[in-house]
């Protein structure tokens, strides 16, 4: 029958090999491992030494004060010869909150990622379209809404037929007169549109930033969701009046520690409407 030697019941032994990590977003994560007998185990006073939220040297003084920041968020529990268990903790943390201020916040150890995506977006959209006049825009608009459509003017001579823009779905084709649709481009966006095309693909430029702190977004960030806003970091430069909205804002909380992840897209040449878009 094996037997303890030095390990007594309602004590617990820290053992050698505690390690704790930083990794390049400012945050912490280590172990450590304990032995106790069985029956100190099996007392509930002794398991809640252990739970979740409990700094490292609270469990294990021996452990350089330092590091109290570090706060249990997972257990693992291992049953031994000899009436021994052996708990393994692991822990997170950090040292300083993420943000601070008012805004989005100062400076705090952080990564960045620059990433280019194509995505679909309405032909009205298109530079060559937002040129137009308000006119020839809004009857494009209604091209891809189906309210109009474009097409041969079905009381011409085929073979010298113009293409005319009329309401479709009336007792008799209803040809708009004048007709909204004049320039070669505004033309040629209208000819895509009744051919099916009603998208084309544009370049998104995402601009991220990953961190990790001791505390959670506030209500206050989240507001500038949605909104025009300036990124933190050293994102590229952008020229005339293109501008960066806040698009996207996730966060995953580990014990005590915070990882949040905020994504600004770049707009395009027009910049995005102040009128909907800034606070």
């Amino acid at each position: 029958m094996s037997t303890k030697r030095g390990i007594t019941d309602n004590q617990i032994y820290p053992q050698p090999g505690f390690s704790a990590n930083r990794d390049e977003n400012g945050g912490w994560s280590g172990s450590a491992e304990f032995i106790l007998t069985t029956a100190t185990w099996n007392q509930s006073t002794f398991k809640a030494r252990f739970a979740r939220g409990v700094s490292i040297t609270t469990l294990d003084p021996t452990i350089d004060p330092y590091f109290s920041f570090l706060k249990i968020t997972s257990q693992s529990v291992v049953r031994n010869e000899g009436g021994l268990v052996t708990v393994r903790v692991d822990v997170t943390g950090g040292q300083s909150a993420q943000f601070s201020g008012p805004d989005l916040g100062e400076e705090t150890p952080t990564t960045y990622r620059l990433e280019g995506r194509l995505q679909e977006a309405l032909l009205t959209e298109h530079p060559k379209c937002k040129v137009l006049t308000d006119v020839e825009q809004v009857a494009l608009g209604k091209l891809i809404s189906g309210e109009y459509a474009y097409g041969p003017d079905p009381f011409t001579d085929p073979s010298s037929a113009t293409n005319v823009t009329f309401i479709p779905g009336a007792e008799q084709i209803v040809i708009l007169s004048p007709d909204p649709i004049t320039t070669d481009d505004a033309k040629a966006f209208a000819l895509r549109i009744s051919k099916g095309q009603k998208t084309y693909l544009v370049p998104a430029i995402v601009w991220t930033e990953s961190t990790q702190g001791t505390d959670p977004m506030t209500a206050a960030q989240l507001n500038k969701l949605g909104y025009i806003a300036t990124p933190r970091g050293d994102p590229p430069n952008v020229t005339g009046s293109r501008n960066w909205m806040l698009t996207s804002a996730s966060q995953e909380q580990r014990g005590e520690l915070y990882q949040t992840q905020l994504e600004w897209t770049l707009s395009d040449r027009e910049g995005f409407d102040d009128f909907i878009y800034d606070t």
